[in-house]
């Protein structure tokens, strides 16, 4: 049993993509699984997939929920069947690489203090190429691979793909599962993780193909939309700052749609944010939500920060190039990034 491993299926109406998730997990170099797969009340040929493949292979246990009720409730009613002591996560328009399962577990087994562990992944889209903005996600997140790199940037975006989480099942339990939250479940569980001190891990080997398409859960729900999101980082981080004792006050730095959002969420958690930065000059006092806004230049970088010690800066740039600049300059003068500034976007 110390071996076993359930792997959590949730589907729903994935017929065009469930035979080859199907065949990828029956594919595995490790074999002693189970398959966990919980048909949330889909109305199209996704159940006789799932029936024929659980009648030719005992180790896929189908569940059939009597209709849709989203898959926080039918990733929980698969937990409460799992019997593996390791517990991977998977979706049903993914497809696993043959050694998914035996790197993870043998990661973890040279690796005991890993609470989640996930992968790198190859993203594609079953219709067209990638956007420059999927490319840049899968980067950013294929690049985070220590604990302390991915706790950085846990507030910047979920850093871990659902898909590829590898983890005890006790780890689920001590986390109560799955939560419904208006914010997407993916990110909580990791952002409750981060708050209880857990550790994280991701593996450098691309273990998982992510399909996009159209009908994608995080294309159409909005509880992985902008606003979710940052309602999500907001939550928690109200839970952990206290974790910077020695700053004394907090600037948010970007005085655009996110760096606004960022404010109007943490304030309705009872976050004091003192106030934004920006390069804009201007002649008089400025203020955005109430607050004053400092300008940031590369001229008075040096000074502006060497004055500003004391500061959590939130780093909210939504346009790329700005975000970079203003990385560059934290970095020049000093800062680093998880001690003294946070990406909140």
């Amino acid at each position: 049993m110390d071996d076993l491993i359930s792997v959590l299926l949730p589907l729903y109406n994935a017929e065009s993509y469930l035979e080859q998730c199907l065949e990828s997990i029956l594919n595995q170099t490790h074999a002693h699984f189970e398959v966990i797969a919980v048909n949330d009340g889909s109305t199209d040929s996704s159940p006789a997939i799932l029936s024929r493949y659980s009648y030719s292979d005992a180790r896929i246990k189908a569940l059939h929920l009597p209709e849709n009720k989203g898959i926080v409730s039918a990733l929980n009613a698969g937990l409460e069947l799992c019997q593996g002591k390791w517990a991977a996560r998977m979706d049903a328009d993914d497809v696993m690489r043959p050694e998914r399962l035996a790197k993870q577990l043998t990661y973890f087994q040279k690796n005991p203090k890993t609470d989640i562990l996930g992968s790198r992944i190859k993203l594609f889209r079953y219709e067209g190429s990638l956007s420059p903005g999927q490319e840049r996600y899968r980067d950013w997140s294929n690049g985070l691979l220590s604990d302390s790199d991915i706790k950085a940037n846990i507030f910047a975006e979920s850093p871990i793909m659902h898909p590829t989480f590898f983890l005890r099942l006790e780890t689920f339990q001590q986390l109560g599962g799955y939560l419904e939250n208006p914010w997407a479940e993916d990110y909580d569980i990791l952002l409750r993780a981060y708050v209880k001190g857990m550790n994280f891990g991701k593996l450098p080997d691309i273990l998982l193909d992510k399909g996009d398409h159209a009908e994608r859960l995080a294309r159409n729900d909005d509880r992985c939309k902008r606003p979710a999101m940052f309602a999500a980082k907001a939550h928690y981080f109200a839970q952990v700052v206290k974790q910077w004792p020695n700053k004394s006050q907090i600037i948010i730095m970007g005085t655009g749609s996110a760096g606004r959002m960022t404010f109007q969420a943490l304030k309705k958690e009872g976050v004091d944010i003192d106030g934004f930065v920006d390069n804009i000059k201007s002649g008089g006092d400025r203020t955005v939500c109430g607050k004053p806004v400092a300008c940031l230049t590369q001229d008075n970088a040096g000074s502006f920060f060497n004055e500003y010690r004391e500061t959590l800066f939130l780093l909210c740039i939504g346009v790329e190039e700005g975000r970079r600049l203003a990385e560059k300059a934290l970095a020049n003068s000093g800062l680093v990034e998880g001690l003294d500034y946070l990406r909140f976007i």
